[in-house]
């Protein structure tokens, strides 16, 4: 498709936060020829530094309307090739303007499975309609099988971003430590999704109450925590051979495995992590049908088991499964505190066919690209993250762990004009209507967000305009 070009945009007086330059505060931007022509602080280039160091946010008689740079997403799925019925590269990417992002690293879970060069040339051959980065996760292991490393070197050569098995944790120690080292050797991370399937086969929701009152199959707590320890052993073996190794925990959703990384991080290991939209807002009594944010749950307002209509909604079957308020509220102070790097969307989307099945049945996994900043949203104005976090969360720290500073360019005067325009007082609601992937397998349909995107550009190009 033909991508409208912003000849010239005038962004007058909003609220802008540019981690990449540290300012923030009200600024008239200017795109003209794909590029940000002109940038001009109200109050001044000091001003906005300090406001940024402060943590500034916008007041009451500030504008409504936020720019940030372009967003970058760790972890989708568009499942392309294989499963078109569900997503392909056009509706992800459409959805992922839509949601603010201006570029998206695919996990290998396509089918097959993305661990061939010549899968990966095709993906990048046929992305671009609307201008978003795509950037390829390659399969460590033959079909993400666990047995055989896959040919790394030339998937790193064909433009692999990082390598995971992501779904298919590698159970065999010896194989993923080898893993850590030739994805270190190719100064590229290696993605683990923390997992011992030993212990979480049959899983259909979190151990503890809701699933016994539900009468779900548990997926213990240990069936991860046991996985992140066993990672973090390997990794401070393999470095000894590749100091250039690098592991990063995708999706963590446990307050003792976020333990576990901060300690690895204190002791210097080459670590990161991140955590989901969902897994820091939601709980799992959502699925008795319960549907309020993490952070309102108090200990005088337990969560009500008592199931209603909307329990068992197959939308908040996912993997890790969504646990209680206390384990989001971990996933929150990792953020705060720097122990998880970036907040990853994980956007599984899926089928009707695979999700309006019994629970236990249905696939797991959320679409979340186009929901995820307003979710975000919602945990800044309840207190939980300050704007220029979530900001930060969404950008340079995304980049940061893929080792792409470029990924999150910022605004500066003379660079690309990738950017997103927010307003912070209008509400919309999930829907078919309002949702434009392929899939809309969310827990937040018909529920009221705030946080509109209106619009989103990249190279000075419309990827997205709210009508």
């Amino acid at each position: 498709m033909s991508r409208p070009r912003a000849e010239r945009t005038l962004l007058k007086e909003h609220w802008v936060l540019d981690p990449v330059s540290r300012r923030a505060g009200v600024a008239t931007i200017e795109v003209h020829s794909g590029k940000v022509a002109r940038l001009e602080w109200r109050d001044g280039v000091a001003e906005a530094r300090r406001a940024f160091i402060e943590g500034a946010e916008p007041g009451p008689k500030d504008p409504t309307r936020l720019v940030l740079p372009a967003l970058v997403d760790l972890h989708a799925h568009f499942r392309q090739p294989g499963a078109g019925a569900s997503e392909d590269v056009a509706s992800g990417e459409a959805a992922a303007a839509h949601g603010g992002y201006g570029a998206v690293a695919l996990m290998p879970n396509s089918e097959p499975a993305a661990d061939h060069p010549a899968l990966l040339r095709e993906l990048t051959r046929t992305t671009a309609s609307r201008g978003v980065t795509l950037m390829p996760i390659a399969a460590a292991t033959l079909g993400r099988a666990g047995r055989t490393l896959a040919p790394m070197a030339e998937l790193a050569a064909a433009g692999a971003v990082a390598f995971s098995d992501d779904g298919s944790p590698i159970a065999d120690p010896a194989l993923f430590r080898s893993a850590l080292i030739t994805a270190g050797a190719l100064d590229l991370p290696l993605i683990e999704h923390c997992e011992d399937p030993a212990l979480t086969k049959g899983g259909e929701a979190a151990d503890g109450l809701v699933a016994t009152a539900l009468g779900l199959r548990p997926w213990p707590a240990v069936g991860e925590i046991s996985a992140v320890s066993r990672n973090i052993a390997l990794l401070r073996d393999a470095i000894r051979d590749e100091p250039r190794a690098r592991l990063h925990l995708t999706h963590l959703s446990t307050g003792a495995a976020l333990d576990a990384v901060r300690v690895a991080r204190a002791e210097g290991l080459p670590i990161t992590c991140d955590v989901t939209p969902h897994h820091l807002s939601l709980t799992d009594a959502w699925i008795a049908g319960d549907q309020r944010w993490a952070w309102e749950y108090e200990d005088r307002h337990a969560p009500n088991l008592t199931p209603t209509a909307d329990a068992y909604n197959t939308n908040l079957r996912v993997c890790p499964p969504l646990r209680d308020a206390s384990d989001a509220a971990a996933c929150r102070a990792a953020l705060r505190d720097g122990t998880a790097s970036a907040i990853a969307t994980d956007h599984a989307p899926h089928s009707r066919e695979r999700k309006e099945v019994e629970f236990g049945l249905a696939a797991n996994g959320i679409a979340g690209i186009e929901t995820a900043l307003s979710t975000l949203l919602a945990a800044r104005a309840a207190g939980e993250l300050p704007l220029s976090l979530v900001a930060a969360l969404l950008t340079t720290g995304p980049a940061a762990v893929l080792n792409r500073p470029a990924l999150a360019r910022g605004l500066a005067v003379g660079g690309p004009a990738n950017l997103v325009v927010v307003d912070l007082g209008a509400t919309w609601v999930p829907s078919r209507k309002t949702l434009i992937g392929r899939s809309i397998n969310t827990p937040l349909l018909g529920k009221s967000l705030t946080g509109a995107v209106l619009l989103t550009l990249l190279n000075g190009e419309v990827a997205w305009k709210a009508e």
